[in-house]
């Protein structure tokens, strides 16, 4: 079965501070993921991202299309993924293997039960990613609402994103 995600850009480091208090969001109906951008803080998304590359291509099945940054990583670039209910979540795959530098260097990822509550599940470093493909692993798998990935680290390359992939345990 198929999750619905939304995925979020943006300037903040954690979930409490983007106000994210509760997992009660309804996301929009569709078939697989819908995506959603914005631009908060500081930071904002570069204004040719939503033309040259649209956000529903990071879960298209094609390793040809991608959603991208359209501009340098910075601490607090964030990606949420929403599954509309509890899953029971093993493993996370984002992967920019054609442009196998456009991965987070440093992230933490935090993730929200069904009553709304956040939780730091950990941070990654450059060794999650090999050519290009960065996994979040949860062992033992987590009962998740929400899933929160936040950039601690600049790079001088976009954060690109070809395809997600979601390893349920349920």
């Amino acid at each position: 079965m198929r999750g619905v995600t939304y995925v979020v850009l943006g300037a903040v480091a954690t979930a409490a501070a983007l106000g994210l208090t509760g997992c009660a969001r309804t996301p929009a109906a569709g078939p697989g993921f819908t995506l959603v951008a914005d631009s908060l803080g500081d930071i904002p998304m570069h204004p040719d991202a939503l033309k040259l590359d649209n956000l529903a291509q990071a879960y298209d099945r094609s390793m040809a299309t991608r959603w991208t940054t359209v501009t340098d990583m910075e601490p607090g670039f964030f990606v949420e993924l929403d599954f509309a209910r509890t899953r029971k979540v093993a493993a996370l795959t984002l992967d920019s293997s054609p442009s196998p530098n456009d991965f987070p260097r440093n992230f933490g990822v935090e993730t929200c039960d069904a009553k709304g509550n956040w939780d730091e599940a950990g941070a990654y470093g450059e060794n999650a990613t090999k050519n290009g493909v960065t996994t979040v692993t949860f062992n033992p798998p987590r009962a998740v609402r929400k899933v929160l990935l936040t950039v601690s680290q600049s790079a001088p390359y976009w954060w690109s994103i070809y395809e997600i992939k979601v390893k349920y345990a349920d």
